[in-house]
């Protein structure tokens, strides 16, 4: 008899367990493993100093403060005639795509005495010709699985 007590606590404690598992695995987030890869393509590129630096927003207010959900770095090993082809993993959505030509790999823009930028940034499949922040609208990119054509980035430098 103590034989059969001991199977049937066992038996609700694997229940107890696999309830407990279940319900954690409910509330994850698996979408990491839905991860795109999606071809991009900058061009303009002024030298092989440092590193190419992405960045990945999921909204305007977010771009307005510079503060980017993902920052996704490209080395420049791969430079021939001014151009990098690499490519890029997200999950699915909809975001916007700034890059920094980071020259001196500080993870930041640099500025002149006057404010103006001193290493080369541009916006995904958007060349942004002003002097102002562009609209977040105009540089918006969406990642699925049956978009194929990479992403354009053409590198502007003012000084």
């Amino acid at each position: 008899m103590a034989t059969f007590s001991y199977f049937y606590r066992m038996k609700k404690q694997v229940h107890f367990l696999l309830l407990i598992f279940f319900g954690l695995t409910s509330f994850m987030d698996f979408s990491a493993g839905n991860l795109i890869n999606t071809p991009i393509v900058v061009k303009n590129i002024r030298n092989a100093k440092g590193r190419l630096s992405i960045g990945v927003f999921k909204n305007a207010e977010s771009f307005e403060k510079e503060k980017p959900y993902k920052i996704i770095l490209i080395p420049k090993n791969e430079l021939v005639g001014g151009i990098v082809k690499a490519s890029i993993e997200l999950e699915p959505g909809v975001y916007g795509l700034s890059i920094l030509d980071d020259e001196n790999s500080d993870y930041k823009m640099e500025y002149n005495m006057v404010g103006m930028p001193k290493e080369g940034f541009g916006f995904a499949n958007y060349y942004h010709g002003g002097f102002s922040k562009p609209n977040f609208k105009q540089f918006l990119v969406v990642i699925n699985s049956s978009e194929k054509s990479p992403i354009l980035f053409n590198l502007r430098y003012i000084l």
